[in-house]
């Protein structure tokens, strides 16, 4: 019997083929996780997604700039009742004050800048799965 350390990301960008192309990167490269990979188009939804599991999330894979509320607001929501959710910002478009104050409070752990490059990804999220402190476990059913 082999045991798989649980994983729950959530990925929210407006647009549905960044979603579904960071999805499959996330499912094509990361076969050691028992994988659950949510998805959201905006904030609104994104924030109700994660307030539903009670934070129970381990990685929030989010853009910045995208209608209604942007991904540097929403950061600070997700870090503000739930510091324990690691975050990745996706964009071609932020500002570099934006990531400054991101970084410099702590609120986000990884940037790629798009165009994003499957590898530059695998590695980032890599990077914060490993030091991520809580471990779920998973046994096959």
């Amino acid at each position: 019997m082999s045991v798989k350390r649980k994983k729950i990301v959530l990925i929210v960008d407006d647009k549905r083929e960044i979603r579904s192309f960071i999805r499959a990167i996330i499912e094509n490269n990361f076969e050691e996780y028992d994988l659950d990979i949510l998805t959201a188009p905006s904030s609104d939804t994104a924030l109700q997604m994660i307030e539903q599991r009670r934070g129970n999330i381990d990685i929030v894979s989010t853009n910045i700039s995208r209608p209604g509320m942007d991904g540097v607001v929403f950061v600070h929501f997700v870090k503000f009742k739930y510091p324990h959710i690691k975050v990745l910002i996706c964009s071609g478009s932020a500002k570099m004050s934006d990531l400054e104050e991101l970084f410099e409070g702590k609120l986000a752990d990884a940037y790629i800048r798009k165009p994003i490059r499957e590898k530059d990804f695998i590695n980032k999220v890599k990077n914060i799965f490993e030091t991520q402190k809580l471990v779920r476990l998973s046994f096959p059913g």
